[in-house]
Formats: C-alpha cells, sequence, structure tokens
C-alpha cells in the first residue's frame, strides 16, 4: 500500500456512505456501499494473505478512492445502486445487455391513454409493466390484444372537450387534436382495430374500460375477464346474435392462448417472484417466475456478469436484485431466492421502499414453494444451455479452422486431433472434483469425459495447484513412455519369449497351457525400470481372460497395484516356487479405460501460470512430451511454457473460440459433479439427523432413491419396502 492511499485510509470516516475505487488511469474500477466506510474500505489493504488471489488483482489495480457519506445504510444502497448503473465498473456485478430490455407503457393520465413499448422508465405519472426480455414477444402479445381490445396505436395527442350534444353524452364527442403527425381517423377504425378517438367516437369512460381491462390482463387477472365475456357470450347466444356470439368466443380463444401454458396456479391469488440460477463460467443465468393472482403469468430470463473477483451465492443474488429491482414497475409482495441473504432486513427495506408497499424475502425450504424453486433451477439451466449452444454454433463451422490456427500459435509440429482440457472445481475447499474432457476433430467427445475426486488432504483447504498435479498425475501414468523394444517370439520350442529394449535382454521368460481361459507364465525377475510397461505388455500379448505370474514375495506389493491378486489356491498343474507368490489378473474384473489409452495432441488447462506450472513439472517426471497450454479466465489469455508474456487473440479468432469452448465444457462438467457430491453429502447429513437411522440405511436409502427431495416425495409405504415400516414412519414424521 503506498503513501497515498494511506493517508486516504486515515481521512474515512465511521460512517455510512459509498466508495469509488480507481485505477491510475481515473476509471472507476469497483463501487461499493458500506455500514461503516473506515473498517469496510480498510479491510481491502490491511491482511492481505486472506485475500483470493483475484481480490488481490483489484486491489493491486487501486491507484486512487473516494466516497461519499449517506444518512443511513439504505441511502447508501439506493446511490450504490444508481451509481453501478451509470459507470458500470469491471470489478461489480452487472446485469448483460440490461439496456435491452423492453417495458409496456401505459399513458394513464391523458383523456385516451395509450400503450406502447419502451426501453426506459421515466418518472410521468404513466403505468409501466416490466422488464421484460422478449419485446418480439411483447408486440405479439399486444398485437393479439388489439384484436379483442380496440385501443388506439398512434401517438396523437386527443384531449376530450366534452359531447358534442349536452344533452345526450352517449353521442359524439368533441376532441382536440394535437401532434398530428398522420391524417386521421387512420385504416385501423375501417379494420375494426381501433374506436377512433380521434373524431370523437367512443366516450371516455368506453375507453377507459378498455384500457383497464388490458391493465388487468397485464396482471394477471384474465379469469375475470373470460369469465365476464363467456357470460357475454352465451347472453348473446340466447339473443340469437351469433355474430357476436362468435365474435366473443374468438376473444375468449385469443386471450387464453396467450396464457395457456400455465404452469403454477394457487387459490391463495399469491403474488411472488420465483428466482433462481445456474453459474456458468463468469456468467449467471437466472430465471424469473412472475407469479400474479396465483398465477404464472410470464417468465423471464436474464444474464449478469461475475466479475473476476470470488463472489458468493448471497453477493451474486443481492447483486441481481440490484439490477433486476432498481428498474422493475412491478415488484410483488413476496421475492422467493434459493440462498440467504447477508443484509436480509437491508435489501427488504429498500425493495419497500422503491415499490411503495410492504415486500418478503423468503427461502423456502420444502413444500411447494420449494418445488417452484426446483423448477425455476432447472429453467435457468436449460437457458444456460440454449445460450451456450447459440454460443458455440458460432464456431461449428469454424472448427478446422480453429485446429489450424492453433496448431500454427502454439507452434505444434502436427495438427491437435485429440486436445483434452482439466479444470478443478470445489466449494470453499470442500468435494473438490477435477474434470477431463475430450474433444476429437474440434468436437466435444462425451463418452470420453473423465471425473477426477480429489484426495482428503485438500478438504477445507482449497489448492488448486496440487489439485491440478494430483489429477495429472492419475491420468499421465496411463501414457509412460513406451519401450524402444517389442514382445518377440524366441524360436526355442515355441513356448520362449523375451522383452528387448535395443537389442538388448530385459526379460525372458516361459509359457505354459495358453488357452483363451488362462495363461501360465513362468517364474522371472523383474528389472528395476520400467517394470509397469513389461507387465502391461505381456498382459496384453496374451488374449486369455486370466494371466497367472509365478512372482518374487518382494515384487507382490508393487503387482497388487496394478491391479493383480494372489491365487489363494493351490493350482496343481502351475504350483508356487519356494520364495514365489503366484498372482493373476483378471480381465473380466479390469475395464481398459479407451480415453486414458489414447495420447492426447494437446492438453489445455484451466488456470494462470500457476496451474500451468504443475503441469509442465507432472509432464516432466513422468518423461511426457505433450504440447501444454492453459487458458486464464480474466482476460481469455493462452499461456505457454517458458513463455513470459501471453497471447492474446481476437474474440472472433476461431484458435480462441474453439478453447473457450473446450475450457467451458471443462467448467461444466466439474461443477455438475461437484453438485452431485454436494448433493448426496447433504442427503446423507439430512437423513442422518432423522432419531434411530444409522449409516447402513442412509446408504440404502441414497441408493435406492437418490436423493432426499425424492424421498421426501415418496410415500411411507413405498421407503417401507426398502427399510421397514419402522423407520419409513420416522422419516416421514421427521420431514413433514
Amino acid at each position: 500500500m503506498n503513501k497515498y492511499i494511506a493517508h486516504l485510509l486515515r481521512s474515512i470516516p465511521h460512517r455510512p456512505g459509498i466508495y469509488r475505487m480507481k485505477n491510475s488511469a481515473g476509471d472507476i474500477i469497483y463501487i461499493g456501499k458500506a455500514k461503516d466506510l473506515f473498517k469496510r474500505v480498510g479491510s481491502y489493504f490491511r491482511m492481505l494473505d486472506r485475500h483470493s488471489p483475484k481480490t488481490l488483482k483489484m486491489v493491486e489495480n487501486i491507484a486512487d478512492l473516494d466516497y461519499t457519506v449517506t444518512g443511513s445504510e439504505l441511502e447508501a444502497l439506493i446511490l450504490e445502486t444508481n451509481l453501478i448503473k451509470e459507470y458500470r465498473p469491471k470489478y461489480n456485478v452487472l446485469m448483460k445487455d440490461d439496456k435491452n430490455y423492453a417495458y409496456v407503457k401505459i399513458t394513464t393520465s391523458e383523456d385516451y391513454p395509450r400503450i406502447m413499448v419502451v426501453r426506459k422508465i421515466l418518472n410521468d405519472q404513466a403505468k409501466y409493466f416490466g422488464p421484460k426480455t422478449n419485446a418480439g414477444q411483447i408486440h405479439d402479445t399486444l398485437n393479439i390484444l388489439r384484436k379483442i381490445f380496440p385501443f388506439r396505436n398512434c401517438n396523437l395527442q386527443i384531449e376530450d372537450l366534452g359531447a358534442a350534444d349536452p344533452d345526450d353524452i352517449n353521442k359524439k364527442r368533441l376532441v382536440k387534436v394535437t401532434r398530428a403527425g398522420i391524417k386521421y381517423p387512420c385504416l385501423d377504425l375501417h379494420i375494426k382495430r381501433c374506436l377512433a378517438p380521434c373524431v370523437g367516437k367512443p366516450t371516455e369512460e368506453e375507453y377507459r374500460e378498455i384500457i383497464n381491462k388490458i391493465i388487468d390482463l397485464l396482471e394477471g387477472k384474465y379469469q375475470e375477464i373470460v369469465a365476464q365475456l363467456k357470460h357475454d357470450m352465451q347472453r348473446a347466444a340466447m339473443d340469437k346474435k351469433f355474430e357476436q356470439a362468435a365474435r366473443l368466443r374468438d376473444n375468449i380463444l385469443a386471450i387464453e392462448s396467450i396464457y395457456q401454458n400455465q404452469l403454477v396456479s394457487s387459490p391463495d391469488r399469491s403474488q411472488a417472484d420465483i428466482i433462481n440460477y445456474y453459474p456458468l463460467e463468469n456468467m449467471a443465468y437466472f430465471n424469473v417466475f412472475q407469479i400474479r393472482e396465483g398465477k404464472l403469468i410470464d417468465q423471464q430470463n436474464l444474464i449478469i456478469k461475475i466479475p473476476p473477483l470470488e463472489k458468493s451465492v448471497a453477493d451474486i443474488l443481492q447483486a441481481f436484485l440490484q439490477n433486476f429491482y432498481s428498474d422493475n414497475a412491478d415488484i410483488p409482495a413476496e421475492i422467493l431466492l434459493p440462498g440467504e441473504l447477508i443484509e436480509h432486513g437491508l435489501f427488504e427495506n429498500w425493495l419497500t421502499k422503491i415499490s411503495g408497499h410492504k415486500i418478503k424475502i423468503l427461502y423456502p425450504q420444502k413444500g411447494k414453494k420449494d418445488r417452484l424453486l426446483d423448477l425455476s433451477l432447472e429453467n435457468a439451466f436449460s437457458f444456460a444451455r440454449q445460450s451456450r449452444a447459440k454460443w458455440e454454433g458460432k464456431i461449428s463451422e469454424n472448427r478446422e479452422e480453429g485446429l489450424d490456427n492453433l496448431g500454427q500459435i502454439l507452434g505444434l509440429p502436427n495438427l491437435p486431433r485429440r486436445i483434452e482440457c482439466y479444470d478443478i472445481s470445489h466449494l470453499g475447499g470442500t468435494n473438490t472434483v477435477a474434470s477431463m474432457v475430450v474433444f476429437e476433430k474440434g468436437y466435444p467427445k462425451t463418452d470420453q469425459y473423465r471425473h477426477f475426486k480429489i484426495g482428503l488432504e485438500t478438504a477445507g483447504h482449497p489448492d488448486d495447484f496440487k489439485s491440478m498435479r494430483e489429477v495429472l498425475f492419475r491420468r499421465l501414468k496411463y501414457l509412460k513412455p513406451s519401450l524402444d523394444g517389442k514382445l518377440v517370439t524366441l524360436k526355442k520350442n515355441g513356448d520362449k519369449y523375451a522383452i528387448k529394449s535395443d537389442k538388448k535382454l530385459l526379460l525372458e521368460f516361459s509359457v505354459q497351457n495358453y488357452t483363451k481361459l488362462k495363461t501360465y507364465i513362468s517364474a522371472f525377475k523383474l528389472p528395476s525400470a520400467n517394470w509397469e510397461e513389461i507387465i502391461d505388455k505381456i498382459i496384453n500379448k496374451f488374449d486369455s481372460k486370466r494371466i497367472y505370474f509365478q512372482i518374487s514375495l518382494k515384487q507382490v506389493k508393487k503387482l497388487e497395484k496394478m491391479g493383480l491378486q494372489k491365487v489363494q489356491i493351490a493350482i496343481p498343474d502351475f504350483p508356487a516356487l519356494p520364495n514365489r507368490e503366484v498372482m493373476v489378473y483378471d480381465k473380466t474384473r479390469h475395464f481398459k479405460d479407451q480415453s486414458f489409452s489414447k495420447t492426447p495432441d494437446l492438453i489445455v488447462i484451466d488456470g494462470g501460470k500457476g496451474q500451468l506450472t504443475y503441469a509442465v513439472r507432472a509432464l516432466e517426471e513422468f518423461q511426457i512430451k505433450i504440447p501444454v497450454m492453459s487458458l486464464a479466465k480474466r482476460e481469455e489469455e493462452f499461456f505457454l511454457p517458458g513463455r513470459k508474456d501471453s497471447i492474446k487473440l481476437d474474440q472472433t479468432n476461431p484458435a480462441r473460440l474453439l478453447v473457450q469452448h473446450l475450457r467451458d465444457e471443462a467448467h461444466r462438467f466439474a461443477i455438475e459433479y461437484n453438485r452431485k457430491l454436494r448433493k448426496k453429502d447433504y442427503t446423507v447429513s439430512e437423513l442422518e439427523k432423522v432419531p434411530g437411522i444409522g449409516k447402513k440405511t442412509t446408504q440404502l436409502l441414497l441408493k435406492k432413491f437418490g436423493s432426499l427431495e425424492n424421498i421426501k416425495t415418496l410415500p411411507a409405504e413405498t421407503i417401507s419396502e426398502v427399510v421397514g415400516t419402522k423407520i419409513s414412519l420416522k422419516i416421514k414424521s421427521f420431514f413433514n
């Protein structure tokens, strides 16, 4: 920390407010709020060893800072939200393309209100609905509504001056039209898409009745309108006004077509937003179910960009609330979230203030609301997958070019036909896992993807470098350098074999009783070097189901690591010699991993120089020469061994897009496995809370039903089939 920053820190008061971090160019790189500015800002520059590498990177870029004192923490939150939207700092969580969101605007203050689609909320006493992520869908909905309720679609300023005949208010109105940029009345009158208030045809009350019905529909109150239309249709039919009845029938069908895909129906007429998200790389893909009057009236899919700093679930959710609700025209009474907010009370107060009514933030753990959160998560995952598929589609036709460019950039002798990418995933050091994904000829080879569960010694103490070293050691052991010599037959009685390297005899042995079922290998002594390779060659040479070896007692432990087992029953035709043990390799019990048996043309590591260094060390230890590179997330830079500077490619470069796709697949695959393990641990821990349930019972339930959510929804009779009636009743009683 330089003297200038130290001087600034001493002047910061113990007051609530917001602070702005700036880089050497004077650009704002981060905006934050604080209950105590002195403590919060100072924490960035104290105890640096406790910060994550990404946070340290931001602190390194801070060259200046300033702050604004506010009257309360709530005022600080409001100011922070506005400033983030204005400056869009690099290290803040930002809504992606939030300027493109659309709103339905109804100019309720006019005598004859207009309905339009806008991109911004103004303080103009109009009624807004939104934000909406699909403007095209809004236009389609309004087009359907105009067929049912013929509201005007122009920008004429129309003022009602009263009835033309004072003695009959139901006749033509006198109106004053300004901003007449078009000739009126227009074609909409003749095709019955407008009641033509511009020439005084409807009364102000008649027109407002139409607008009020549209407002009700946009608020989800469509069932009342449909019920009234059905009543009117039946009356028209009884009066033999069949054309009118048919028109009303068409209107009913049109309204129901808008709301036909109802996923949620509740008799309590609740008002709620159900929010969940799926993180992928530096993006969080959000799904928002909007429940109004107990019905799902809309679903929004949104993306927020997570900055290159470690962010918790609470941080991401709080940032989403700030981005989404700061310009939201319709905030319901309840907001359901998948994780608890650190500043729960502050955000409830903020939402209450900007909405004008009481807001509750809930975190359902069971029941219908919890199931709605699960459904929202499924939709968020689907949205993320669709978004990635669109992105991947951009490079689908350039994969060959991408491979060629990548080979040239990295200076590879051959085209990298097979590329393997590795990534580490954990949550605070727990359930650390790794993924290996494979691309062949530029396309994912999903059947050759592999998971790795990293050793327990890293639990609670995340170390991506050591984790990367472990996974590469476990992978590279299958790619040890092959011997120069080959397994050859010595023509002496037809049963003598030898392994040679550079014409040097490494091992000689004889074979007895070679059949499809079993092969007996005579006693021999393994050399100190390449013994695993030698055993592999012998096993692969003979296609018998079982291969027996007479091995020195000192070598038993070595071969046990390779999957050989000691023979417990004496074999008359192949007895054990003095100081020898008979061991067998049973091919029917060992699956040969086709993915591990192939040598990649390129290894890609998700990370920066640190992860790359550990990968290079692993390759050197195994004496394997395979090209390797790493891809850092922050700037999407390529790092190569022995090269100080990174390689930065244009965003549209096919090589960069190909490696990004590879890295994203590795990240996705690792996260899915990590979540699977966490869900399993959660199920076990929750079940163990049930009085009288043991570890064995927990394992049986987990194996049979998979997850705690599945167990909760099952009837006691189904559970009792696995663990008995007594325990099944205890489980149902505990969770209900």
